[in-house]
């Protein structure tokens, strides 16, 4: 995967774009940023819509991540929501299925609907997003949670808080 990839919030919304944005995310391939991360919230799906037509011909050489809705997530929410992403994309299989914040469904739910998907090889990888330390510690804890691949958080040169205990407790487990 490398170092930098390509977030999709906010493309996808406007069709006079669409051409241009299709585009940009194909040089981003072409010069090596194969990660691409979308979500059935950007546009209500349309983001996914337009990374699935930038990428047809190319699946081979993207890492393709997406999240699922907090209300979508739990035993049957995430398998149809993760249907419908994967319908969107025109593909058969996300590399990573991310949890895309915490909601009122219990993460036991979202962890069990996460392995049904990994079951049946529509996902290869699942993770978290926007997980604190102590959401990550329950969620280490419970079973199947250390499993968990990753945690996608905000971190840029501005915002750097998760260095103080997040990261390196991500670090420590290999996530």
């Amino acid at each position: 995967v490398s170092a930098l990839g390509m977030g999709t919030w906010m493309i996808g919304d406007d069709r006079t774009r669409r051409a241009e944005e299709i585009a940009t995310l194909q040089r981003g391939i072409e010069l090596g940023m194969n990660l691409i991360d979308t979500a059935e919230m950007y546009g209500d799906g349309a983001s996914e819509r337009l990374v699935g037509e930038a990428i047809r011909g190319r699946r081979d050489q993207v890492f393709l991540v997406s999240k699922v809705y907090p209300h979508n997530a739990g035993r049957r929410g995430a398998v149809a929501a993760c249907e419908r992403s994967l319908k969107r994309l025109g593909v058969d299989c996300l590399d990573l299925y991310l949890l895309h914040w915490r909601g009122s469904v219990p993460l036991q739910e979202t962890i069990e609907g996460f392995e049904t998907l990994q079951a049946q090889g529509k996902i290869r990888h699942w993770g978290v997003s926007n997980l604190d330390t102590a959401d990550m510690e329950e969620l280490v804890g419970l079973a199947g949670g250390n499993r968990v691949a990753a945690n996608q958080v905000l971190y840029n040169l501005s915002r750097r808080g998760i260095e103080w205990d997040l990261l390196p407790w991500c670090e420590a487990r290999q996530i």
